[in-house]
């Protein structure tokens, strides 16, 4: 029996749409990435939209990831550990100090005066978190875990110039560390979450926050707290550790070419990139507030951070105190984190 060249283009067209139908298109995932920023943060235009891209390129399309900055899934940002973890979403950038006492080891990193720059307290968080937090993180697959640039403390109304000038104040922390070592100086500390902050300081139910530049000026918070105070030396005053987590049933599910592919975008590497991410924006925000004459920056050099690091001191001890009541060994955990934030500060210079 005879073919025609048309009988045979409609068999290579259906047997085409069948391969299609079976194979790449059923393999193609979808990764939803939830997180609390602000679409415009440097983390997601600059880190995961870039990371976003590499992972679909080098899954040759396989592998998709889709970004919703802002809370857009819902729930709230204290939620989204869970969210990664319970498979409600596929990946979760969000902060461990959103959950209070549920990741204790990690609180070494939010004490005061521990942060060089992002770039090298993010290697270092990486490192610390792998050798003390992996029973932490059962649930999720961690494809980095990082922190930002060094805090600073910004105002609306009354600036901050000496330790003096935090009594009485209202100030949002985000973290239990810096909580207490605020509440240490004197301060009325409030805990709420990143996305409240835009209201509360407009409104004056907070004279103000800790934040690095990068982040508050995502926020839009800039123009209304315009007091803005440094902490002059090669440590900074404070920062939070985070992670980028993946739902380990997902990451289970995926062929072993696409967990490489994961995997090749994971570690130490990726908390390195996200750090250089965050000096890069918080230099540039801090200078486009500079150049606008629009904020006033203050600066507390080393020879007057006397009070503060008094407080700071108390602080550590509170948390080290805490740590071995708890069980854990709390000056080892201290120690271990500021070795190794000064290890990657000096292989970083």
């Amino acid at each position: 029996m005879m073919t025609t060249k048309h009988t045979l283009a409609g068999l290579a067209l259906l047997s085409g749409i069948t391969l299609a139908g079976t194979g790449q298109a059923q393999d193609t995932v979808t990764l939803r990435l939830h997180h609390f920023g602000a679409p415009t943060t440097p983390v997601q235009t600059q880190y995961l939209e870039p990371w976003a891209k590499r992972i679909e390129e080098q899954s040759d399309g396989a592998i998709k990831v889709e970004i919703f900055p802002a809370m857009q899934l819902g729930g709230s940002a204290n939620s989204l550990y869970d969210q990664a973890k319970d498979g409600v979403v596929d990946i979760a950038w969000t902060l461990l100090s959103y959950t209070p006492n549920r990741f204790p080891e990690s609180e070494a990193f939010d004490l005061p005066f521990m942060p060089t720059t992002g770039e090298a307290t993010s290697m270092a968080a990486q490192e610390f978190a792998m050798e003390h937090m992996q029973d932490d993180f059962e649930g999720v697959h961690p494809i980095a875990v990082f922190a930002h640039t060094p805090g600073k403390i910004h105002t609306k109304g009354v600036a901050i110039e000496s330790a003096d000038d935090v009594q009485g104040l209202t100030l949002r922390a985000p973290s239990k560390a810096m909580n207490r070592f605020l509440a240490n100086l004197g301060a009325q500390v409030v805990g709420m979450p990143f996305p409240q902050i835009p209201e509360a300081i407009s409104r004056g139910v907070i004279d103000g926050f800790s934040l690095p530049f990068e982040s508050a000026s995502a926020l839009g918070v800039l123009d209304v707290a315009q007091n803005h105070t440094f902490f002059d030396g090669k440590h900074g005053l404070y920062t939070a550790m985070m992670v980028l987590a993946m739902n380990q049933d997902k990451y289970e599910s995926l062929s072993p070419e696409l967990q490489k592919v994961i995997d090749d975008n994971a570690g130490l590497q990726e908390a390195q990139r996200i750090g250089q991410v965050m000096d890069t924006a918080e230099q540039a925000a801090i200078d486009d507030i500079a150049a606008s004459g629009e904020g006033r920056m203050i600066h507390i050099a080393e020879a007057s951070q006397e009070q503060w690091k008094t407080a700071a001191d108390e602080t550590i001890q509170q948390w080290i105190d805490d740590m071995n009541a708890a069980g854990f060994e709390g000056q080892n955990l201290y120690d271990d984190a500021g070795q190794l934030v000064d290890k990657y500060t000096k292989q970083t210079q």
